[in-house]
């Protein structure tokens, strides 16, 4: 961004902390007029409630914030213009935010194009700010800090008390600390001696109390006379931290030949003192540090918690780098059931924004129930329930602004169609007129009509998935049919064709003929869906249809549970873009009749046309900072444990998990080592997930985060941790990861 960006920027900024009237309106046509402003802190908005309401104002934090999006479209504005409430002259005055995962909305409109415009672009400045936010970030800003400090002083004094404080590490941070440890802490801060903190020693105890044991036990471990040395006076110099970097960390960075938005990137190892200066004087805060070639206990932890040392490697997370040339057939596909759902099977509404939300997580193909609407307007429904309907023009208008917004592949469109031969011209003329050149309405003529095109082929595509090849003349590459056992019909299969399986339906293919299926999967695309039955929008283990070489595992993103961290871990890989190319001996499993359960148990070898290598997995629980409580309701501070599995062919299925440690979600130590041999790393998901142990009711999830064996970084490194719906936290784990050939 050039200087006079900034420039701008800062001053939409400042005005937003001024404020402006803003006027909210409802689907109903009711409006309300508010001063709304940005808190001086930059971490929400609001507006001054009139005085005859009593309630308090709504906070809309940023870092809730899921997307800005100007004009009118959206539900409530559209239904507002059809009903002539507002105009097409207000489309220049109107934006809407959309918080919490898409499931809330506020819709407002100001005086005029320009103040509206400052609010977007200040917005949307703020919301990539605070996605780029680390802990390495928070916990050495002043106004992040004192935002607890002004919380607890409950009587406005501007200072607090040691039960205030005591109170605020206990109920904010979930640090119970020891008496005397406490009694240390504050005491030293009271550099006043007067029994009471101001806002700059609360600071000061506030970076005594996060300063990392863990990390000074390691930085003595690899500095000259480490163990002579204090947390205040220890220093790694560039030899050293080479040598952490290099023979420790066996450390790969990346270099960008221009900016980090640029797929020009090449991976260096780090093996010169310039490479580690460059780092020294990025991590280290102090400048005569920087200037002398050290780095002190507080840049060693800046180091370690930023992405490029995380226990991912960043490129797998922010580049698409997999061959993206291949048959459509050689990928795993990011996949949603019953997309048009928020919650579960039988009630609430179908609702636009649920796209919005998948779509924005990473996935590319969307699932749409489409039957006749009145007046000649296909509805999108889920039959036979109380779910409400909504209109299928509404969802196509809404989501096309983000339908390459995280990822540049095709995105499929799988309708299930119920709608007359009427309506289904109407859908297509909707679906022509929205998305124009992007729809596929006929076969690419570079394209070998006996194989799938690639992602690489059908960048910036839609394409449409039906159970049958009747709408409106639309070139169909995707047609739903029903799965051929017998041997004779499966000749007349063609690469076009997409068979669609039942959870049930493809539990038993596997009783019968799994080898039959997984071959069938090298040609064409196949598809499997939850079970009817799963009314609450639970999702059924997709790690075994992946094995089985199904591309399509459509789940319900709105439901926040097991199965959906690991299609989030799946899918994380190739730069989120939501295809992952599969093994080869999934490619080739006709050719080498790979059966994944001929490996129920680990093999003394694997065969010779089965490219993997073995290797041993040993991960080190080290540690963890700033576990949150498992709701926000709870008052308890967690007893966090931390459970470690592997999810990929059966004999690699394995689960571990430490000791619970009593009362502390700030800093809990475990050091406990696990160790997982695994002979599939390419099909192999690692998950951590941290528990809240409970003697009297089930255990709370109250984080995790899955990855790919593959993408892992050994040596010391954090895992930042995500919570429900794959919300980014400024939790971590810290641990130690080695990977050895078996």
């Amino acid at each position: 961004m050039s200087s006079t960006n900034n420039q701008h920027i800062a001053r939409f900024v400042s005005e937003l902390k001024t404020g402006s009237l803003l006027t909210k309106r409802k689907p109903n046509g009711d409006q309300y007029s508010r001063h709304f402003f940005l808190d001086e802190y930059e971490h929400f908005i609001s507006y001054h409630q009139s005085e005859k309401v009593f309630a308090q104002p709504n906070r809309y934090y940023i870092h809730k914030i899921n997307e800005i999006r100007p004009g009118l479209q959206t539900r409530t504005f559209d239904r507002l213009f059809r009903h002539k409430i507002v105009e097409q002259e207000d489309e220049k005055r109107a934006f809407s935010l959309f918080y919490n995962n898409y499931r809330d909305e506020l819709h407002l409109m100001a005086n005029d194009g320009q103040t509206r415009d400052a609010w977007i672009q200040a917005l949307q400045h703020l919301i990539h700010t605070h996605t780029q936010r680390r802990q390495r970030h928070v916990i050495t800003e002043t106004n992040w800090i004192l935002n607890y400090f002004y919380l607890a002083d409950k009587d406005g004094s501007g200072t607090l008390t040691k039960n205030e404080c005591r109170r605020l590490l206990i109920d904010s941070l979930n640090a119970k600390v020891s008496k005397n440890a406490f009694e240390t802490l504050f005491n030293a801060a009271d550099t006043s001696g007067e029994g009471v903190l101001t806002p700059d020693e609360f600071v000061n105890l506030f970076y005594a109390l996060t300063r990392r044991k863990d990390l000074y036990a390691i930085m003595q471990q690899y500095v000259k006379n480490g163990h002579k040395q204090s947390m205040d006076t220890i220093r790694m110099n560039i030899d050293e931290l080479l040598y952490f970097l290099r023979n420790i960390q066996n450390q790969t960075i990346i270099k960008y030949q221009s900016d980090e938005c640029t797929s020009d990137y090449s991976l260096v190892s780090v093996t010169e003192r310039e490479q580690v200066q460059e780092l020294i004087n990025e991590f280290e805060t102090d400048v005569e540090l920087q200037e002398k070639g050290q780095l002190s206990l507080n840049g060693f932890r800046n180091l370690l918690l930023s992405d490029e040392f995380s226990v991912m490697k960043p490129w797998c997370s922010r580049h698409i780098y997999q061959d993206m040339t291949r048959p459509l057939s050689d990928y795993y596909i990011n996949t949603s059931h019953n997309t048009y759902l928020f919650n579960n099977q039988i009630s609430g509404t179908s609702n636009p924004e649920a796209y919005n939300r998948v779509l924005c997580s990473g996935c590319r193909a969307v699932e749409i129930d489409c039957y006749d609407g009145a007046n000649g307007r296909p509805i999108v429904k889920h039959g036979y329930t109380l779910v409400q309907p909504c209109l299928f023009e509404s969802i196509i208008r809404f989501i096309e602004p983000n339908l390459f917004k995280i990822s540049p592949y095709p995105v499929i469109l799988d309708l299930e169609n119920h709608c007359s031969i009427e309506q289904q011209h109407e859908m297509a003329r909707i679906l022509k007129q929205v998305f124009g050149d992007r729809l596929i309405t006929e076969p690419l003529s570079t394209n070998d009509s006996s194989v799938l095109p690639s992602p690489e082929d059908l960048k910036y595509k839609v394409l449409v998935r039906v159970i049958e090849h009747d709408l409106a003349g639309l070139f169909i590459y995707f047609q739903n049919i029903p799965f051929l056992p017998n041997e004779n019909d499966k000749d007349n299969y063609s690469c076009c064709h997409s068979p669609n399986l039942s959870e049930k339906h493809f539990d038993r293919i596997l009783e019968n003929d799994p080898l039959d299926l997984i071959k069938q999967t090298g040609k064409s695309v196949f598809r499997m869906y939850p079970h009817g039955l799963r009314q609450d929008s639970s999702n059924p283990d997709p790690i075994n249809a992946w094995n089985f070489g199904i591309h399509m595992v459509a789940l319900n993103f709105q439901h926040d549970d097991l199965m959906m961290s690991l299609s989030y871990g799946k899918f994380i890989d190739n730069g989120g873009c939501g295809y992952i190319l599969k093994p080869k001996y999934l490619i080739n499993a006709y050719k080498i009749n790979f059966n994944p359960f001929d490996y129920l148990k680990k093999p003394l070898m694997l065969p010779d046309n089965i490219i993997e290598h073995p290797q041993r997995l040993t991960i080190t629980i080290i540690s963890g900072q700033f576990l949150s409580r498992s709701n926000e309701t709870t008052q308890d501070i967690p007893d966090p444990y931390v459970v470690v599995s592997t999810h990929g062919i059966l004999c690699d299925q394995q689960t571990q998990k430490t000791k619970f440690i009593e009362n502390n979600g700030f800093d809990p130590l475990w050091n406990e080592t696990f160790q997982f041999n695994i002979c599939f790393p390419q099909m192999c998901l690692v998950r951590f997930d941290v528990y809240d142990y409970d003697v009297f009711t089930k255990d709370d999830r109250i984080a995790y985060f899955c990855l790919p064996m593959t993408t892992m970084q050994t040596g010391y490194r954090h895992v930042h941790l995500r919570t429900k719906h794959n919300n980014l936290t400024y939790s971590t784990l810290f641990i130690h990861v080695t990977i050895e050939n078996n």
